[in-house]
Parts: C-alpha cells; structure tokens; sequence
C-alpha cells in the first residue's frame, strides 16, 4: 500500500492552522482561561483542513516555493491576518465593554468593581453584563456563521503565500479603533444623560436646601435612578448592537481589501 503526500496542500493547511489559531485565541468566549487551548487549536486544525482543497484553486500557480524563509514570511503574513480579523470581531465587544464602564462610573458603581477569575483582573459589573448579553445576541442572531464565511473569504482574498499589505491593515484598525468610543457612548447614553439630569436636579436642590447633605441623599437616588433607567435601556442597548452585528461582514471585507 502506498502513500502520496501533498507537500502544497500540507503547507497551505499549516499557513492556514496558524492563521484560525490567532484568529480562535481572540474570539469572544474563546478568549477564556476556562477553554483548553487544545481546543482553539483542533477548532482552527478542523477549519484548516476544510478550507485547504479549496483554498488551494485560489493559491496562483507557481506562487508556492518551500524554502525556510519564505515559510517563516508567510508564518508572519498568517499571524497578522488572524490577528487583523480577530481584532476587527472584537472591536463591537470593547465598544461594549467600554459603555458598561462608563454606565458603571455614571451609576456609581466603578467602587464595587469585581475580581473576574476567567480575565484574572477587575472587571465592571455593568460591563460583564453587557458584553454576556452582546456575546448572546452575536450567537443567537448566527453572527458566528457570518464568521466561518468571513474565514473563507479572508483566505480567497489573502490567499497563502501571497503579498499583504501589513501597513494598511493596522491603519484601518487604527482608524476604526478610533469609533469604539464613540459607540460606546452612544450605547451608554440613556444612563448617561438621565444621570447628567439627576446631577443637575440635586445641584439645584443643594442650592435651595444647603442643610441637605448630598453624598448622603444624591448617592442612593443616582443607584436608583440609574439602575432603572439601565434596565430600561437594554431595549435600546439590543437595537444598537444588532446594527453593530448586522455590520461585521461589511466591516470584515473592508479590512481584507485593506491588506490586499
């Protein structure tokens, strides 16, 4: 009994193992102490193995040579392209990670801040609730198959052992990062501007009333308030993170023919 290998497609599975390893070390829940990372590595050997025969009509003839450094520039090329994609998924998650900050500073809450065994660090309560509730909604609504499509096109797009433009790549996710705040504002702005109200009503009570002690009062009425008007909110909190979901696959294209 005989045995043919396929050195290309072996080494077209190999640059695409290192690529869906970088790119499962950085997907949301993905990303947790509690996953194995045998795990993150038989998910990405499992994509690479069923993208390789494809990926390989895309690759141009003659484009494959073996040689050590070429292999080490196309490791490279595989990380940053992971990396790039991984970075691009994770860009909705931060916004929402920094609007439950900001909700929870506004709130009061940034004192009760909670130790996070999965992230080993401080975490904000609000903010572990909207980025739970954000990786639910990117489940429910099959976001995660626009992912898998994301993962073949990225490799039709950028097929291995090709040239990518690096610099462009990380300018787009430089200019892009630039709109997390923005978004996590506006998510967290019914907490916010209620909670600006609510400062500016007891300013003006402390004004007419100066034997009020306001720390004493403001403290539990701004938790209230705030906390109402949170859970309120969440309505308003699943319409903006659908639009942000609805926009990935846009988003994901653009960074692809940004490093073309």
């Amino acid at each position: 009994m005989q045995f043919d290998l396929d050195i290309t497609l072996m080494a077209i599975t190999a640059a695409l193992f290192v690529r869906f390893a970088v790119l499962m070390a950085t997907l949301p829940l993905l990303e947790l102490r509690t996953v194995p990372p045998l795990w993150r590595f038989a998910m990405a050997f499992c994509f690479a193995l069923a993208l390789a025969p494809a990926v390989r009509e895309a690759v141009p003839y003659g484009a494959m040579d073996l040689r050590w450094p070429v292999l080490l520039m196309e490791t490279v090329h595989s990380l940053v392209i992971g990396a790039m994609i991984g970075f691009t998924i994770n860009l909705l998650f931060t916004a929402v990670r920094f609007a439950g900050s900001v909700a929870g500073m506004q709130i009061g809450f940034s004192i009760v801040n909670a130790f996070d065994p999965m992230t080993n660090s401080q975490v904000s309560i609000i903010s572990q609730l909207y980025y739970i509730l954000a990786v639910m909604l990117f489940f429910s609504t099959g976001a995660h198959q626009l992912l898998v499509g994301a993962m073949f096109q990225s490799c039709v797009a950028l097929p291995p052992f090709g040239t990518i433009d690096m610099a462009g790549g990380a300018w787009y996710l430089l200019k892009e990062f630039g709109t997390v705040f923005s978004t996590g504002v506006r998510i967290a702005a019914p907490v916010i501007v209620v909670l600006l109200l609510v400062s500016a009503s007891m300013g003006v009570i402390v004004k007419t009333v100066p034997q009020l002690n306001v720390l004493v009062v403001g403290f539990p009425v701004k938790i209230g308030v705030g906390l109402i008007t949170f859970g309120l909110s969440l309505v308003f909190f699943k319409t903006v993170t659908m639009g942000l979901i609805a926009g990935m696959e846009d988003q994901l294209a653009r960074v692809l023919l940004a490093m073309r």
